[in-house]
């Protein structure tokens, strides 16, 4: 999808349709990226987990994927049966450490 199979080198000419093109680092910003493996012999899957400083680049990636963008479906959609999806908020220790993003009604 974007890389050769022996030593995963990036084509220099990417296809529209390629996973490594709609999801290239340089359009969306710095996100931490894994795939990572769950399950067993009969039930198994994949979990993409991506670490960003705002959620904007990570839901901007998935609509590139989608064709939303560019009107161009990534191909490993073709491939994948996505079964939930969720964003999680983390807070900067600084941020914890001066009380900022407290729930309401929560006390330091």
């Amino acid at each position: 999808m974007g890389r050769t199979k022996l030593d995963s080198v990036e084509f220099e000419d990417l296809s529209d349709e390629s996973h490594v093109g709609s999801t290239d680092q340089e359009r969306f910003g710095e996100i931490f990226r894994r795939n990572m493996p769950y399950g067993t012999v009969t039930d198994h899957g994949t979990m993409f987990v991506g670490f960003a400083r705002a959620q904007r680049r990570l839901s901007a990636m998935l609509e590139s994927m989608a064709g939303l963008t560019t009107g161009t479906r990534d191909a490993l959609t073709r491939f994948t049966h996505p079964l939930t999806g969720a964003y999680y908020f983390v807070p900067s220790t600084g941020s914890v450490r001066a009380g900022i993003g407290d729930p309401p009604g929560s006390s330091p």
